[in-house]
């Protein structure tokens, strides 16, 4: 039995250090994994969050993490929705939506219950700050114009509700003014630090405002529909939303990959059992770099994930769930799974045979390719 546990205390040091030198979402996760069997629940939430700030496109890492997190929390979530079906209250969905949201990054299940709870309690400032935080953090990543509408709509019912809800006010001047509609931002600030001197996020925004005013956008639709088109914030709208997130990791999608470095990467998938072709466009949809076996022309793969990545972001808008993220076709010639990341959309192209998690690892690869430039 003591050499058994010594052997697997090896194993798990040997992950570690591999995690360490070169972390991977596979590696990351199969070290999640192996601290949830040793009891470490501690060490494999952590590893979890690490994993996920470090490849937040990972699917296999976001849920690895709601798994480990789910776990901790499965009890209240079940005696919240014990209490939900026996006497809906306002706190009991504040509680459970804060907890899809903040505890467990599940952003869609988190809309879904604030929604629920605000057409049974549309007083609750708690679930409108919870809705406008989604959709602010849509059109952070979306730049859809419509986000920025609803997250401003959510803002200000709750600041209505509660006006000592000063996190509802500030959120607020901070879209008004990521997008240079600083008329509409300065009131709210100034507002926000009589009430309440010294919030530091609400002076470092108005500092900006203050120095930007004569540059302020003349019209707020035009100044949405030029975000939206181009897909980020104005340089101006960066710098308020670096006071937000420091990383700047926001507003932008990333340092370009040269289009050589792309084409060099995906030849590796040759060794790949199974694979047939792979093909990387840009958030316009253009091609960007591509690779075959032979089997399948590049170019008519390409065509495919073009037809179906421009069709998806036109839904997507109109039928307001947001833009591109993943997705999965079966096809005649194989399976296909694209996702978005960094500003690019990958399809990889395989048997059908393929299983899910080694097709799912090879987006995964790609993403740890764009993470690392």
């Amino acid at each position: 039995m003591g050499l058994f546990d010594s052997s697997r205390r090896r194993q798990l040091d040997d992950l570690e250090r591999e995690v360490l030198a070169n972390p991977t979402p596979q590696n990351m996760v199969s070290l999640i994994e192996r601290y949830m069997a040793a009891g470490q629940e501690d060490k494999a939430l952590e590893m979890a969050r690490k994993a996920c700030e470090k490849f937040p496109n990972s699917e296999k890492a976001q849920v690895t993490f709601q798994n480990v997190r789910r776990l901790q929390l499965q009890s209240e979530i079940s005696e919240i929705n014990k209490s939900l079906r026996k006497g809906p209250s306002r706190a009991h969905y504040e509680r459970l939506a804060d907890i899809y949201h903040r505890e467990l990054g599940n952003r869609t299940k988190a809309f879904e219950v604030a929604l629920e709870g605000l057409a049974k309690f549309p007083v609750s400032d708690g679930l409108h700050m919870i809705s406008g935080q989604i959709r602010m953090d849509r059109f952070h990543q979306d730049f859809v114009a419509n986000d920025f509408v609803e997250a401003v709509r959510h803002f200000e019912k709750a600041a209505s509700i509660n006006p000592k809800n000063y996190k509802a006010m500030v959120s607020l001047a901070r879209l008004y003014a990521e997008v240079a509609a600083y008329y509409k931002s300065k009131p709210v600030l100034e507002q926000v630090l009589k009430a309440n001197p010294g919030d530091s996020a609400a002076e470092g925004v108005l500092a900006i405002v203050t120095a930007n005013l004569s540059n302020a956008a003349p019209n707020l639709d035009d100044a949405l529909a030029e975000i939206e088109g181009r897909r980020a914030l104005p340089a101006s709208g960066l710098e308020v939303a670096a006071i937000f997130d420091p990383s700047g990791a926001r507003g932008h999608a990333g340092p370009a990959v040269s289009p050589m470095k792309i084409d060099a990467f995906l030849v590796g998938y040759e060794g790949m059992n199974g694979y047939k072709c792979a093909v990387v466009l840009g958030r316009d949809g253009g091609f960007v770099a591509g690779h075959t076996r032979g089997h399948v022309p590049k170019e008519r793969f390409a065509q495919v994930l073009q037809d179906v990545y421009l069709c998806s972001e036109d839904g997507g808008r109109k039928m307001d769930i947001g833009t591109f993220v993943s997705g999965e076709l079966d096809t005649p010639v194989g399976k296909v799974v694209m996702s978005e990341w960094k500003g690019y959309v990958f399809g990889i192209l395989a048997e059908p045979t393929l299983k899910k998690e080694e097709i799912q690892g090879a987006v995964d690869k790609f993403v740890a390719f764009l993470s690392v430039g």
